[in-house]
């Protein structure tokens, strides 16, 4: 479904290499099965248009994941590569012991590039719900924490490109996405005032979430909207205080 020369660059400088797979562009979820489908081996890696891995990235996560068998998947440490000027900078990946509760109210920079995962774990949960286009990965992480622990490369095996363009950029698009998720996966097993209260307080910190990329991209009255529902979700400084600095 790419439109930026990717079939003419395979055929010619790849053929033989690799496979390419063709459909009609319908969203980063439905590639990413489609993908996983024509996959044949145990372990699944996905790698994003502008996002690279260091040589030894898959050779270190298939280690990883053999020494932690009951793991449903590795991720690694992030270079992340500012599109602007090109500085980077690097950051140890989140402590895996504490990535739950964290994905009930965020990603914890677990880009689906830094990712590699069991087959098995994957094909049970069925893969990227295909209706979600920004927070599909996050959905994915929640769904699979279910079904055991993940184990980390500390190392900055993976170079992300932070953008003010694309998905990563589009304050409205992923807070939209993010709705999608979370009464149907992040409070569902929730009930009562628990679920109501935790429901506000991740509203908070995704429309926290989303005034930062409206920042980013420029956008002052974007990025004043969205911390105003941010504060009127919990106006508590004791929830996500770096709201306030």
């Amino acid at each position: 479904g790419s439109q930026d020369g990717t079939r003419e660059i395979v055929t010619t400088e790849y053929s033989g290499r690799v496979t390419l797979i063709e459909q009609k562009n319908g969203g980063p979820a439905k590639a990413r099965n489609t993908g996983l489908k024509a996959a044949t081996e145990e372990f699944i890696a996905f790698l994003d248009a502008d996002d690279r891995w260091v040589p030894e990235k898959l050779e270190k996560q298939v280690a990883m994941l053999r020494e932690h068998p009951d793991a449903v998947g590795n991720y690694s440490g992030l270079r992340i590569v500012n599109d602007l000027n090109d500085s980077f900078e690097d950051f140890a990946p989140t402590d895996p012991d504490t990535l739950w509760p964290q994905l009930r109210w965020c990603n914890p920079n677990v880009p689906p590039s830094s990712s590699l995962l069991r087959r098995a774990a994957l094909d049970q949960i069925g893969g990227f719900l295909e209706h979600l286009w920004g927070t599909e990965d996050w959905n994915l992480w929640f769904r699979l924490i279910k079904l055991g622990p993940f184990c980390v490369c500390p190392e900055p095996l993976t170079i992300y490109l932070a953008s003010s363009l694309g998905f990563s950029g589009d304050a409205d698009r992923l807070y939209t996405d993010f709705l999608k998720i979370l009464d149907d996966s992040l409070v569902a097993d929730l009930s009562g005032l628990k679920r109501n209260l935790w429901r506000r307080r991740i509203i908070s910190y995704q429309a926290f979430k989303a005034c930062l990329t409206a920042r980013g991209a420029g956008d002052k009255a974007k990025e004043r909207s969205y911390m105003k529902i941010s504060l009127m979700a919990w106006p508590s400084p004791f929830w996500a205080p770096e709201r306030f600095k």
